[in-house]
């Protein structure tokens, strides 16, 4: 469910930027919308199971090495991934650096990052 959100929500934000907000986010079509939506998504997805298996391998030794580079990476990893976006799908453009930074507090604003405490 909270995947389903945060991926509801990156295409509102993509949504309302290119609406209010077009000459610094243009977005050509509603397919395009998705497409950069559901691309976020995985690309984050990615990242996260390459951040679990890095908790894990903590236990080897060798996650010790790898965890803080992830941690770090995950810090400028939005903008990287608008900048993926920008430049490999055709119909999306990002334009300005402070976009980038915009964009980014507003996708971490937005975005649901809540640990479930179920006991089952």
């Amino acid at each position: 469910m909270k995947n389903l959100l945060n991926l509801l929500m990156t295409v509102a934000v993509f949504w309302i930027g290119n609406e209010y907000f077009h000459q610094y986010l243009s977005i050509q079509d509603g397919r395009t919308l998705i497409i950069a939506s559901v691309l976020m998504f995985v690309i984050s997805f990615l990242f996260s199971l390459a951040m679990v298996l890095s908790v894990m391998l903590i236990t080897v030794g060798i996650g010790c090495l790898t965890t803080p580079a992830l941690m770090l990476a995950s810090v400028i990893l939005t903008p990287i991934k608008l900048w993926l976006l920008d430049k490999y799908l055709d119909g999306f453009a990002v334009h300005g650096f402070w976009t980038y930074v915009i964009l980014t507090i507003v996708l971490s604003i937005f975005t649901v990052k809540v640990k479930s405490d179920r006991k089952d």
